[in-house]
């Protein structure tokens, strides 16, 4: 793969990452810290909204990749659901599906951490301090909820991104199949993440943007069809996915994908960081965002290039 291409195809995992922040720290809260609130509607009360969602059948939790906060309000909302649902099954997007064995070995206890890590091979699958995740992983062994690994290798994102869907042979597809095709409004928002990269307009031809798209939905689909495999094998469990929050916003991504495989009840909810643009808030966002305070004497969120502020998953 080219060098402009593997930067693309970083700049997107970056992007995908993201919360929903438009990189402003200035004008109105509007999701107070520590409260959820419905896009295009008011707060909801706390209780009632996890307890009517325990009913799902899949509860997808965004995230930006590097934020200890909103690993934190992942573990929290974890516990809140576990203790309303105790048949639960944690999909993670950080684990390519080859080790799945490590990550039953975990929650079985046979490994300890420095095992475990080395075992699921986290420092080649996800270059993210292992910090950031770890109490999340303490909390499914403690409990014995089950893992289950949700992505793809990224070498075969890679793939599809240089040669398209159909230009990987099958048996390179580790079994995933076809995407359905994506929502306008997601390849739109797609393709600005390219042309951020492009500005110039170079290597922006049509047969280049649509590889890029279908790299993304490769992505999406290989953790729907984890997400739905789940459901198949577990009926009255309850799955909760940790997935950048950008797989998920406006239901563009996975939520769009688990649709098509006939998983219709999937609620999305992100975290919503102090100081983010308010003209994002909307109906259709996501079933809900969670008010993400700064830390006491924490200085304002500096804007970030407009690429990277944009939500994605």
């Amino acid at each position: 793969m080219k060098a402009t291409a593997l930067f693309a195809l970083l700049l997107l995992t970056a992007c995908m990452s993201a919360g929903p922040a438009g990189g402003r720290t200035s004008g109105p809260a509007c999701v107070p810290d520590a409260a959820w609130v419905a896009p295009g509607g008011g707060e909801l009360q706390r209780d009632a909204l996890l307890g009517d969602l325990t009913g799902n059948g899949v509860v997808l939790l965004g995230e930006r990749h590097d934020s200890m906060a909103h690993h934190r309000w992942q573990l929290e909302t974890l516990a809140a659901l576990y203790a309303r649902h105790k048949d639960m099954v944690i999909g993670l997007e950080m684990f390519p599906r080859r080790v799945q064995p490590a990550l039953d070995a975990w929650v079985a206890g046979e490994l300890d951490e420095a095992a475990f890590l080395e075992r699921s091979d986290w420092a080649r699958v996800w270059n993210h301090d292992a910090a950031l995740y770890l109490d999340i992983f303490r909390f499914a062994r403690d409990h014995r909820i089950p893992l289950r690994a949700l992505n793809v290798e990224r070498t075969l994102v890679r793939a599809v991104g240089r040669a398209g869907y159909d230009g990987v042979p099958a048996e390179q597809r580790e079994g995933v199949g076809r995407p359905a095709e994506p929502a306008a409004a997601y390849v739109d928002w797609l393709h600005a993440i390219r042309r951020a990269h492009h500005p110039d307009g170079a290597a922006d031809d049509d047969a280049a943007r649509r590889r890029f798209v279908e790299a993304q939905l490769m992505w999406d689909r290989a953790m729907a069809e984890g997400i739905a495999a789940v459901r198949a094998e577990r009926p009255g469990a309850l799955v909760v996915g940790l997935i950048g929050g950008g797989h998920l916003r406006h239901g563009w991504g996975v939520p769009h994908q688990l649709a098509s495989l006939g998983v219709t009840d999937a609620a999305v909810l992100l975290p919503w960081d102090h100081g983010s643009d308010c003209a994002e808030l909307v109906a259709g966002l996501a079933t809900a965002v969670y008010g993400i305070g700064l830390p006491a004497g924490h200085p304002p969120v500096p804007a970030r290039r407009a690429a990277l502020s944009t939500p994605a998953g």
